[in-house]
């Protein structure tokens, strides 16, 4: 049942879990019911994150980033880590984990830089255009750390703790080749 909760929030969240033999799931209407209502939050996130300057070495876009992320999943009652990076002068890299009543462990790694230089974000904003976002990093590692960071909210919402620990590391220089991150 669990696997079946957080396959589905990841889902609805929009990120695709990737599964050696993946099996059809079928929709939980509790879980869903749940992700209708977390989708404007969502993308008011997407849009505070995306209308950050973080491209890779712009400490002070990432640090900004980072700490409002790492707020976010605080206010979900994970733990949270600074882990400090690996090369001085670099954002620390947020590590939430969240403790379950259950046996699984689930693993999500994202990250919050871009390729984009200082200033992009005024040259060109988050936007929405139809069903479509727009603006630095929607598609790329935003994008996606605000999906896996919604799928825990919808889990949290839905009561769903049937994991031993769901812990999500953020890594604030991916454009860098992570050389910043390391990972215990």
């Amino acid at each position: 049942m669990m696997r079946t909760a957080i396959m589905a929030a990841l889902i609805l969240a929009g990120t695709t879990p990737v599964a050696a033999a993946p099996k059809p799931v079928k929709a939980d209407s509790r879980i869903q019911a749940v992700a209708e209502a977390v989708r404007d939050d969502r993308l008011r996130l997407l849009e505070t994150v995306v209308n950050i300057d973080s491209g890779a070495g712009d400490v002070a876009g990432g640090r900004k980033v980072a700490a409002l992320l790492a707020e976010r999943l605080r206010a979900m009652d994970a733990a949270i880590e600074m882990v400090p990076a690996e090369i001085p002068g670099l954002p620390d890299n947020p590590l939430a984990t969240f403790a379950g009543c259950g046996k699984g462990r689930v693993l999500l790694i994202g990250h919050l830089d871009t390729v984009f230089e200082p200033g992009t974000v005024s040259r060109w904003p988050f936007r929405i255009d139809g069903d479509r976002a727009y603006g630095p990093g929607v598609s790329d590692g935003k994008g996606g750390v605000v999906e896996a960071v919604s799928a825990l909210k919808i889990l949290k919402d839905a009561g769903s703790g049937d994991f031993k620990t769901i812990t999500c590391r953020i890594d604030t220089s991916e454009e860098r080749r992570s050389r910043g991150t390391r990972i215990r």
